[in-house]
């Protein structure tokens, strides 16, 4: 977020100002409230005990001169204002009942330091806030939210609007900003509401909520600053509608928007159904209620007494404290926001940049402190001041970043450490060559990193993207199919697909049942995504991590980022293969795999060594496609592939022939060697049970023909491989006549 450090030091920039409006304005105070709509200007109040008070004006008085000078609209009182000095007596002619009177005021009266600080503590707590939610992950919707409406919130405390008269120039800007900031306010405060402490369900597929806040909130805060902006212009028809936008502002649209967003956190505070989810919520509207109290108080004191003035900014600063202090409590007790880590890097690197700039201010100090004495200088020379802030511009960020590095080293090794394993884990993993071994290679390493148990790494399978185990750390037996089902366009792919950071599996839970059933089997707690220009390439489900650790904010940023480069490695590697390998079974293609066999005959021909091939074909399946299905026939085919593939030497070539038909090549075997290896075949296929979403497992059977080239036999090579398969679907054609579910060998010539 580059917005968010220019924002805060402007906010910064605004709160001296204030301090100083302050002082100036309590200068020149003289204690009336004016109505400065009225010609001429009407006292509305007087300020017992203060300088007009003292002097004797009252309430009703109009205002028609002062030092002489005639008052026509309330710019010529603020211009003349001006120049008021605290102590020196200025003459106030008024008109009252008839009469003109020449009253002797003395302006000044005392700051309101207390009222001031109390301000100035709300809004820099809101910066901090708002700082420390930038902090977090720029991918998270909920820090973007929370930085922004609390730094909008620190920026209009920051504003003088309150002590300026809005005639003129400064006060007619700051009455402005501020109401344009409570109509930005009005709308991230409910979307930051609607999110809290998670995203509903419901609120990706209806964005228009979200744009109604913002147009609502925007559309009368607009409204009413061009109301006001025409007021100042002396447009005639601004003044109904000014006085028709201020009524929309404080009448209708505060009360509204305290009841909805006390109205949202709070039935997320009951009904949400993760607990520390409900215990956060209610965290928050604690923090929101002394707020909701106040604009509900004043809003119908305001329309039960007229003369009721409001509560006094004392009142308000104190109910708009009490909600950054509810945040930093569900922050640190119930992880909100995992900002601990932040907290503690922000005091500290906070720390460090005071004491630099100090440090470079002293070294300034005590120069023009050498040429003073050695050289009679009465201050420091003008290009000593040039020369020492071009050496803080040139050396302040290297050092900073020097000693940040020293800092993270020194006080956070665990953390440098981490991410330096990350850093070799994201470059060896292309080392590892194929998809499979990448896969292994990914969860053996982020289970050992994290000390978390097991992690399983699915990939989304062309074309239909559905969700097959790659590999896992898990122990046992492991149900390759159980994801195979899940196909890209399931509510919680894409949840976390829009997301885009790790989330937690109870989230993916509540969206979808399939995946539920598929993270319960993985013992999954946590699930990263990986993305490719946006699209799931695949998912990385983690298990408890050891000693009940929890997951920290830092964690889960570096999982984006391995997430992001695995899923561009393992993009990169698929495609490499697409040519090779078929897409649902992960097999070599027919092409690739004649191929092999044409260059594995050769071979064997030449030093006269064995070869021989296996063509399995699987019975009856259109029938599991029309009876359970594609997408079961499908599972079928990826679970029997893996099942052929498991019983392969490492000399051993398997791929997809045809629909349901594989040839596998056995290099260095005989004709009873691949007998043999097919019966073994055929049985672990007889025994797989496929489950299906009807709830009773599906069983399917395997017919093999194997060949095998004759010893001592010569010739061109092409032609006899590829008639070394005809010879094996022919031996396949007499095991589907001899009854299915067996093997035949052909008869060696």
């Amino acid at each position: 977020m580059r917005w968010v450090v220019p924002t805060a030091v402007g906010i910064v920039v605004l709160l001296v100002v204030h301090l100083r409006v302050a002082l100036d304005v309590a200068d020149r105070r003289i204690g009336v409230q004016m109505d400065t709509t009225a010609s001429p200007i009407e006292v509305l109040a007087v300020t017992p005990g203060e300088p007009a008070d003292a002097a004797g004006v009252v309430p009703g008085d109009r205002l028609l001169a002062v030092d002489g000078q005639p008052l026509r609209e309330a710019a010529d009182y603020d211009r003349i204002a001006r120049g008021f000095d605290r102590g020196r007596e200025v003459e106030i002619e008024v008109r009252r009942d008839e009469r003109r009177l020449e009253l002797r005021v003395v302006p000044g009266t005392s700051f309101e330091a207390w009222e001031f600080g109390l301000n100035a503590l709300a809004c820099l707590l809101y910066l901090a806030l708002g700082l420390l939610a930038s902090g977090q992950r720029a991918d998270d919707l909920r820090s973007a939210l929370l930085a922004a409406f609390c730094l909008a919130v620190a920026a209009e405390l920051a504003l003088p609007y309150e002590i300026l008269s809005a005639a003129s120039g400064a006060g007619l800007a700051a009455t402005v900003a501020f109401l344009l900031l409570t109509g930005l306010q009005f709308g991230l405060d409910l979307h930051l509401a609607t999110v809290l402490p998670t995203t509903p369900r419901w609120l990706p597929g209806r964005a228009w909520v979200v744009h109604t806040y913002y147009a609502v909130g925007l559309g009368v805060g607009g409204f009413a600053a061009a109301t006001t902006l025409g007021v100042a212009m002396g447009i005639p028809a601004s003044a109904p509608l000014d006085a028709l936008a201020n009524e929309l502002m404080f009448t209708w649209l505060l009360p509204v928007w305290s009841i909805v967003v006390a109205s949202i956190i709070g039935r997320r505070a009951v009904a949400h159904p993760d607990p520390r989810g409900r215990m956060q919520a209610g965290l928050v509207l604690l923090g929101v209620l002394p707020w909701v109290a106040v604009v509900l108080v004043e809003t119908v004191r305001t329309a039960l007494d007229e003369s009721f003035a409001g509560f006094s900014p004392v009142v308000w600063n104190f109910s708009l404290l009490a909600y950054p202090v509810a945040v930093f409590v569900a922050i640190f007790l119930y992880r909100l926001f995992d900002l601990e880590l932040v907290v503690r890097k922000s005091l500290l690197y906070g720390a460090l940049t005071t004491l630099l700039v100090l440090g470079f201010y002293g070294l300034v100090g005590g120069i023009g402190a050498l040429f003073a004495r050695d050289f009679g200088s009465e201050g420091v020379p003008l290009w000593v001041l040039s020369t020492a802030g071009l050496s803080m511009g040139l050396l302040f960020n290297p050092l900073r970043t020097r000693l940040q590095r020293l800092i993270d080293r020194r006080l956070f090794p665990e953390r440098l450490a981490l991410r330096s394993r990350l850093v070799a884990l994201a470059a060896d993993l292309p080392a590892q060559g194929k998809l499979p071994r990448m896969g292994e290679h990914l969860a053996r390493e982020l289970s050992r990193i994290f000390a978390s148990e097991p992690v399983t790494v699915w990939i989304a399978a062309p074309p239909q993207g559905q969700l097959v185990q790659l590999a896992s750390t898990q122990r046992g037996e492991v149900d390759l199919e159980q994801t195979a089902l899940i196909g890209g366009d399931d509510p919680a792919v894409q949840l976390v697909r829009r997301a885009g950071r790790p989330l937690p599996a109870s989230a993916l839970v509540a969206a979808s049942a399939a995946i539920g059933q598929r993270l319960a089997g993985a013992r999954a707690e946590l699930v990263v995504p990986l993305l490719a220009q946006e699209r799931i390439v695949g998912l990385i489900a983690f298990g408890a991590k050891r000693d009940d650790q929890r997951w920290v904010a830092e964690e889960l940023e570096l999982l984006t980022l391995v997430g992001h480069h695995a899923a561009t490695v393992f993009e990169n590697a698929r495609l490499f293969d697409s040519a090779t390998f078929e897409g649902l079974t992960g097999l070599l293609r027919r092409e690739a795999l004649l191929e092999i066999l044409d260059r594995e005959w050769s071979r064997s021909q030449r030093y006269d060594r064995p070869l021989a091939i296996a063509l399995a074909d699987l019975d009856r399946f259109k029938e599991v496609n029309d009876r359970f299905g594609h997408l079961a026939g499908d599972l079928v085919l990826q679970r029997v592939a893996a099942e052929l593939r498991a019983q392969l030497r490492e000399t051993d070539f398997i791929g997809r022939f045809g629909g349901e038909e594989f040839l596998i090549v056995l290099p260095e075997t005989t004709l009873e060697g691949a007998r043999q290896f097919a019966e073994k075949v055929r049985q672990r296929v007889e025994q797989l049970e496929v489950p299906n979403e009807a709830g009773k497992p599906l069983r399917v059977t395997v017919s093999i023909g194997v060949a095998a080239r004759p010893t001592g036999e010569r010739d061109d090579g092409r032609g006899r491989a590829r008639t070394l398969i005809a010879t094996a679907d022919e031996a396949l054609y007499a095991a589907k006549n001899n009854g299915r579910n067996r093997v035949e060998a052909a008869v060696e010539s």
